[in-house]
């Protein structure tokens, strides 16, 4: 297994399509939904960024120095993070996901609930095949992600309540992106150190990596959910605003707005979803006219930064230096940023 970020991708990938890969030539239609979804159907070339999975397989290999024996963890974090976002787009009724057609709107909603049903059992059967490892380290994993995927539901579960309020607290946001963006992330790295290493110091500076990052990273996909293009994201251009989701640039826009601003603010959300055209422009103008943007930016540049410090922290032990560079690029590109300037890329 190459240390390129694409030879993990392929390894992870290749993992799930074993997983993936059913005896009864009948359910491949079945199957072939989830593989849709991931990207992995045969005619298609490399899938995804597969972020969760990657962070899982670097982190394994930069503290014993080889990411083969934990690629069945890494593939169970990327089916279930993934059983969610199948479940999440009929929750959102969202047509489209990385440019394409989403699985509900090519084969209805409820073939689209079993194959995330089965997304999910799966994922518990990829655990099933981590081998060579003791026994109990394999249940403290199991547990972990479990755990993680009750975070993740209870974070969707705040998501959507948001929607149909305007008193949420960025206190009250934060809380909800750490379930469901930061749960997973800080999972798929936790449980790497988990499999690695007993160092219960190591174990935990890795959960705080990992929640940081997933929270940083949420917070940029949240700018491009109202600043990005549609070109960039494959979504619908400000589909956030449209769909009445509490994101952090409008928690934000509703703590900073006084008097007329929050009482127009409130206005144009006081309609139920799909907001119109019009009421999104004017959103995000008071959004612009607020400086919320400069302080999304910053939001994302402190939790990058704590990433990076505590991925910083385990620079010292690490069996292989090249994992942890990768990671830091990683954390860069993923979160908005440029080359990173942390331990191990001055080290």
């Amino acid at each position: 297994m190459g240390r390129t970020l694409e030879a993990h991708i392929a390894a992870i990938d290749e993992e799930i399509r074993a997983l993936l890969t059913g005896a009864d030539p009948s359910l491949g239609p079945f199957y072939g939904m989830m593989l849709y979804h991931l990207g992995l159907e045969a005619e298609r070339g490399p899938s995804g960024k597969r972020l969760r999975p990657v962070l899982c397989t670097l982190i394994y290999e930069a503290l014993t120095g080889d990411a083969r024996r934990v690629l069945p963890a890494a593939a169970a974090i990327e089916l279930l993070h993934n059983f969610t976002l199948i479940h999440d787009d009929i929750e959102d009724q969202d047509p489209a996901r990385h440019h394409r057609p989403t699985v509900w709107s090519v084969w209805g909603v409820p073939q689209a609930i079993n194959a995330g049903d089965g997304m999910f059992a799966v994922s518990r059967l990829a655990v099933q095949r981590l081998r060579g490892f003791p026994a109990e380290r394999v249940l403290e994993f199991a547990k972990l992600v479990d755990e993680a995927c009750v975070r993740v539901c209870e974070g969707q579960f705040l998501d959507i309540s948001f929607e149909t309020r305007t008193d949420v607290t960025t206190e009250r946001y934060r809380a909800m992106a750490a379930k469901k963006t930061g749960a997973l992330f800080a999972a798929a790295a936790q449980g790497a150190a988990l499999l690695a290493t007993e160092d219960a110091a190591v174990r935990e500076t890795l959960a705080r990596f990992g929640d940081a990052f997933g929270q940083a990273f949420q917070a940029h996909d949240d700018l491009l959910g109202i600043w990005g293009s549609t070109e960039r994201t494959g979504k619908v251009e400000m589909n956030d605003l449209t769909k009445r989701k509490k994101t952090l640039p409008v928690v934000l826009g509703f703590e900073r707005a006084q008097g007329k601003t929050r009482e127009r603010l409130a206005t144009l959300f006081a309609p139920a979803a799909p907001l119109s055209g019009e009421s999104v422009e004017q959103i995000r103008e008071i959004l612009d006219e607020l400086g919320v943007r400069a302080l999304i930016d910053a939001e994302i540049a402190d939790q990058r930064g704590r990433a990076l410090h505590a991925l910083g922290g385990i620079a010292p032990i690490a069996a292989a230096r090249e994992p942890l560079e990768l990671l830091e690029r990683l954390v860069a590109s993923a979160t908005g940023a440029g080359e990173p300037v942390g331990a191990a890329a001055r080290s």
